[in-house]
């Protein structure tokens, strides 16, 4: 009889200790899940918000507060190179000579790294169409 309860509270640990291990497991990876759609999730607005911003003659207010929100968001959740080429691209803003090109790159690559794509140097376009300012057909 006690040999039978020994191997009952020891099956009973066992199963305890591997629930609990099992639990912080999944706790730990659900919390890294989070914090990468959370990451992917910022960068992509960032990435959107640059893009809008590039090539165009005349950005409005409301561009320039997204391209704003957008360099700090890279500070806070890009990689150390995003980081450095927004405070470069910063730098560059107070001499008037923004050239937004090598943050969105870097972006590029630390998102398609993020998500599991392929990774690839083809050149950037910026499709810009003409807007019909007020015109209606």
């Amino acid at each position: 009889m006690n040999q039978w309860l020994e191997l009952l509270l020891t099956g009973v640990v066992a199963g305890l200790v591997g629930s609990a291990v099992t639990y912080f497991f999944a706790l730990k990876q659900d919390k890294e899940a989070r914090r990468r759609d959370r990451t992917v999730s910022h960068l992509m607005e960032a990435y959107r918000n640059i893009e809008d911003a590039v090539e165009r003659r005349q950005l409005t207010d409301e561009q320039l507060e997204r391209l704003e929100t957008s360099i700090a968001a890279t500070f806070l959740m890009g990689s150390k190179d995003a980081a450095q080429k927004a405070k470069d691209m910063s730098i560059d803003s107070e001499e008037a000579k923004v050239d937004m090109l090598p943050l969105l790159q870097q972006l590029r690559k630390d998102l398609r790294r993020e998500l599991g794509l392929e990774s690839h140097d083809v050149e950037i376009k910026f499709l810009r169409l003409p807007r019909n300012k007020g015109k209606t057909t």
